[in-house]
């Protein structure tokens, strides 16, 4: 993957097609995880062993920015906290699944502009498409 300015990720969620973009990000993040499986026995010789396929994989997306809309604070309050998420970078490659709107904050300091942070957690399969549209 060649470098990407961060500014040029988009964060899109909702349902329907095409996904709007979430308004007002700066920051966003991406975590993937898998959880290990611990087989350490005698015959391991001390060293813990770890089997090469996780119990649990799940994805993880952060954003932060300037609050323009009530897009993800409408979301958390009614209830409607699970949709289709999906990670754009710049060459066209992404990651796609369904997602829960796990959290949402808000800060609005006296003198600046209201700045909200969110975080969606996977709910099922999460998949990555290369720049060429290929699914990993």
């Amino acid at each position: 993957m060649a470098a990407n300015v961060g500014r040029t990720i988009i964060l899109r969620w909702g349902d329907g097609s095409p996904l709007p973009a979430v308004a007002g990000i700066r920051e966003k993040s991406v975590t993937l995880a898998g959880e290990a499986i611990d087989i350490t026995n005698d015959d391991s010789a001390g060293w813990r062993t770890l089997l090469t396929v996780p119990s649990t994989q799940s994805v993880e997306i952060t954003c932060s920015g300037v609050a323009t809309d009530d897009v993800l604070k409408t979301a958390y309050f009614s209830g409607d906290r699970t949709g289709t998420a999906e990670f754009v970078y710049s060459d066209s490659s992404y990651i796609t699944g369904t997602f829960y709107l796990q959290e949402y904050s808000e800060t609005g300091a006296h003198d600046d502009a209201i700045t909200f942070e969110a975080t969606f957690a996977s709910s099922g399969v999460v998949t990555y498409y290369t720049a060429g549209g290929s699914p990993v």
